[in-house]
């Protein structure tokens, strides 16, 4: 006979590194199935099985994975083979979705190494030698420029 371990909501947040306030989002919102609550207190009452749900999702979410993607992946954990290549498919797309972010910042940090260079230019009085570089760089400033405007679009 195998006894239930119970965990209140502070432990499954320090269990799980999600904050109290998103545990309980994400059981409004369907990420977490309906959790447990005490009988004497009302208090939601978390069994080992939802702490080990609530440590996947916290990983999920650490990567960036949008919500319906979470919930979907969780689905798939019991469906077998067919599970396991929707997970795969998930998983690929977060990837894909991280590397355009990795993208992203790579850009950014060319940016900032070319406007440094620039203003080094500058500050020395060498503005031919500032010119040249914004225009042999003039595909990262339209690159950054791109992502700015791709966000306000967002």
């Amino acid at each position: 006979m195998s006894t239930t371990t119970w965990h209140t909501i502070r432990e499954a947040s320090m269990i799980s590194g999600l904050p109290e306030s998103t545990l309980r989002y994400y059981e409004q919102i369907g990420i977490i199935a309906p959790i447990a609550r005490d009988p004497s207190s009302g208090h939601r009452a978390y069994t080992d099985e939802d702490i080990q749900s609530l440590v996947t999702i916290s990983c999920l979410s650490a990567t960036g994975m949008p919500l319906d993607a979470m919930r979907e992946y969780l689905k798939n954990r019991f469906d077998g083979t067919e599970g396991a290549r929707r997970q795969m498919a998930l998983l690929d797309a977060q990837a894909l979705r991280l590397a355009a972010k990795a993208e992203s910042i790579r850009m950014q940090q060319a940016y900032v190494s070319l406007k440094t260079l620039y203003w080094r230019a500058v500050a020395e009085g060498h503005d031919d030698e500032a010119q040249r570089l914004l225009e042999e760089n003039h595909d990262v400033i339209e690159t950054v420029k791109k992502q700015i405007r791709s966000k306000a679009d967002a």
